[in-house]
């Protein structure tokens, strides 16, 4: 699902079970996991994967508001902000934030699982209007928000073609609490990645498919990690699966992946880079596909 205007949306996991008294939990993914998600079981180096007792993760997803009407979903978001009105109010009429919120959080659908981390607080940041468009102005006071509720991530499947200083020192703040900034190269046709992304201290996120190839729309250039982001499944505004492809979704990826670090301790933006399996040339794959691993290089 790919989008113009202002602000370019890069549209185009395994149900983890919330720590709550252990000191950690275990998931299994079966065939059948693997058969109706094949991105989920990319993104995991193991079928059985153990997840350390920690605090929930704070993840803003700046897009088009997160509708709640999916119960794991509703139950993951915290808190809501419109930074287009400045109001605790979001209004999720373009699908785009919650099929994003639908790869990061804990979702399944009879017997597909979507969702990466069910031990996730999504802070829902509303900078797309109900077409999915966007302003740097917009996305700036989003970040500002975010900055101020203390989140761990900030998401951002969006992208702008231009270069904003505004947008760049919000950024720089961001980044400078301690905040790691997941943002899409963009569909950009191969030409260059758009900014957010673009920033130095931002992990920019290009999409592969099933055979780890690059998506053919997907932006290149400053490329730091790539993640499944093509025929993937999602929760769609209605409740229902449907498949998308974009940089947006292999972002969410990433996001949910490194959520999932931080519960074992590790926040560190270029120890994480370094975790990354290695695909091909840097300026299309970055460092490679990042997965989920307790451990090891």
């Amino acid at each position: 699902m790919i989008k113009k205007g202002i602000a370019s949306l890069c549209l185009c996991v395994l149900c983890i079970v919330g720590c709550d008294g252990n000191e950690s939990s275990k998931l299994t993914l079966s065939e059948t996991d693997c058969e109706n998600n094949w991105a989920i079981c990319m993104v995991f180096s193991e079928r059985e994967i153990q997840i350390k007792k920690s605090d929930p993760v704070k993840i803003a997803v700046l897009d088009s508001g997160i509708k709640q009407d999916t119960p794991e979903i509703k139950k993951a978001v915290k808190k809501r902000y419109n930074a287009i009105e400045q109001k605790p109010v979001t209004k999720p009429v373009f699908p785009h934030g919650t099929m994003i919120a639908s790869i990061i959080t804990n979702t399944k659908i009879k017997n597909t699982k979507i969702g990466i981390n069910g031990n996730v607080e999504l802070y829902d940041v509303q900078v797309l209007d109900e077409r999915g468009h966007g302003k740097p102005a917009d996305t700036v006071e989003g970040i500002q928000w975010s900055i101020e509720q203390g989140v761990d991530i900030i998401n951002l499947s969006l992208g702008f073609s231009k270069d904003d200083p505004r947008l760049k020192d919000a950024i720089e703040e961001a980044h400078s609490k301690g905040i790691i900034i997941v943002a899409s190269t963009g569909n950009t046709l191969g030409m260059s990645t758009d900014y957010p992304a673009k920033y130095e201290n931002v992990l920019s996120i290009s999409a592969i498919d099933k055979r780890k190839k690059i998506f053919a729309y997907a932006g290149k250039g400053k490329v730091d990690l790539v993640a499944p982001g093509v025929d993937v499944p999602v929760i769609n505004a209605e409740g229902s699966i449907e498949r998308q492809s974009g940089t947006s979704f292999a972002t969410a990826y990433v996001t949910g992946v490194i959520s999932l670090l931080i519960q074992n301790g590790l926040k560190n933006k270029n120890e994480i880079i370094l975790r990354a399996e290695k695909l091909g040339k840097e300026s299309t794959y970055g460092k490679g596909l990042l997965r989920y691993k307790i451990g090891g290089d």
